[in-house]
């Protein structure tokens, strides 16, 4: 095991309150709703038809073109709409909607995969349809890819889940340890690497112990135990304070020999590899003081908001705010109808207290977001800069001060006495840059 000082120095309140808590796997619920684009890149497009029967792992939606991935049916039943759904972030997607008929019964085409070369590797794990678990949604065979151009060196396991309230790696690592080190064993054959480190948070010490032991015949192979402080588990501080390497704005760290991979993704991988089962069903944490009975649930990928919460024993109010994934990056729901996706972790149902927005005040220059800006950005110039209404001068600003580099990790917004929304701030002000950029192209606006 090794240990590194850290970057980052952002203490927040852990709230791992499901820690001890074994995933509970759910009864299948009435129905579920499959979005196309629960991965980065272009959606995936639709094979069945309304009316179709379909049974637990079957493809239903092929990868679109490019870095896509496939969709396929987490409950059997019938496929009732292929119909637009507007989600949570406003953004309308081709949604499958199937009928549960209860029965939970298995495609009787799967059977686990047979390759021999790197291809047949890379076209399991696209197969496989398992992306990043961790919340980022890549699709996992995207990330591999990169060996076809790079030397990996260094294959980082994110097992940080350094996030308030979620431990459904946690879980993953404690419950299927025996999963983790057959995905961290392939990742080493067919990635190359000299090495492949676990890096986990000094909060998690059943996890340690457990995947201490079953690494200890592997000399290419270490736990790497870090402290637990907010955002551990961003790329870009991970690879810092496991190796001591940063990367450059518009670098991509296959090119320094290394790539990061969720933990939970590692094992999820390696399931569809010894099974033939894709990924259907994840571990969710169902958090938060508006909670009755707070635990990890395994559940049907599509799982309706409201019966997920009905598992941990409904509600104890009216939740102020739900969040899709945790307190520092989840997004909020209007809706208990939102479904599950493959990248959801967590669903946190907050009282009112808990959620309540302050409003914005002057900015007294204390320094605080700077401070604790794990890559050195000054965010209150950044907002200053998004306040400028020549989009020209705006632009060199948002440019000067590298807006491009915020990891969006919120810590900003965290520790800011005047409750301003600098996070948000900084990901309009990318969107600007990236929009002002396109404009001002070589044949564009």
């Amino acid at each position: 095991m090794q240990f590194r000082k850290n970057i980052s120095t952002l203490k927040v309140h852990h709230n791992k309150n499901t820690a001890a808590c074994e995933p509970v796997r759910v009864a299948p619920p009435k129905e579920v709703l499959l979005p196309m684009n629960m991965h980065s890149g272009s959606p995936a497009e639709p094979i069945v038809a309304v009316g179709d029967h379909v049974r637990v792992g079957q493809l239903i939606a092929k990868p679109g073109e490019g870095t896509s991935c496939p969709v396929h049916a987490t409950v059997s039943g019938t496929v009732t709409a292929i119909e637009p759904y507007k989600q949570a972030d406003g953004r309308s997607a081709l949604t499958i909607k199937i009928e549960s008929d209860g029965k939970m019964e298995r495609d009787p085409n799967l059977k686990p995969p047979v390759f021999d070369d790197l291809d047949g590797f890379l076209a399991a794990v696209k197969d496989s349809g398992v992306v990043g678990l961790g919340g980022a949604a890549y699709p996992l065979w995207g990330k591999l890819d990169a060996v076809r151009k790079n030397q990996i060196d260094t294959v980082l396991v994110n097992a940080a889940e350094c996030e308030p309230y979620i431990t459904s790696d946690t879980r993953m690592m404690v419950d299927n340890t025996e999963l983790v080190v057959k995905g961290v064993e392939l990742l080493h054959k067919w990635m190359n690497a000299k090495k492949v480190v676990i890096c986990i948070e000094d909060n998690k010490q059943e996890a340690i112990k457990k995947l201490n032991e079953a690494l200890a015949d592997k000399d290419w192979a270490e736990l790497f135990i870090l402290p637990a402080i907010y955002p551990q588990g961003a790329k870009q501080v991970l690879l810092y304070n496991v190796t001591g390497q940063v990367v450059k704005g518009g670098q991509r760290m296959a090119s320094m020999g290394v790539i990061i991979i969720n933990v939970s993704s590692t094992a999820k991988m390696a399931e569809y590899m010894e099974t033939g089962m894709p990924l259907v069903d994840r571990i969710v944490t169902i958090d938060g003081s508006a909670v009755k009975e707070p635990k990890n649930l395994l559940a049907p990928i599509g799982t309706p908001l409201s019966y997920l919460v009905e598992q941990a024993g409904g509600l104890k109010c009216e939740p102020g705010k739900v969040l899709i994934g945790g307190p520092m990056l989840g997004a909020a729901v209007a809706s208990m109808d939102e479904p599950s996706k493959k990248a959801t972790n967590s669903v946190l149902f907050l009282t009112e207290k808990e959620a309540k927005i302050y409003e914005p005040t002057a900015c007294i220059r204390c320094g605080r977001c700077v401070a604790n800006c794990p890559v050195s950005l000054n965010p209150a110039a950044l907002a200053r800069a998004m306040e400028n209404e020549n989009a020209d001068v705006r632009f060199a600003k948002l440019q000067e001060f590298s807006v491009g580099q915020c990891i969006e990790c919120a810590c900003c917004s965290y520790v800011c006495p005047a409750h301003k929304p600098l996070m948000e701030s900084n990901k309009q002000g990318k969107r600007f840059v990236k929009k002002y950029k396109a404009e001002h192209a070589e044949g564009g606006k």
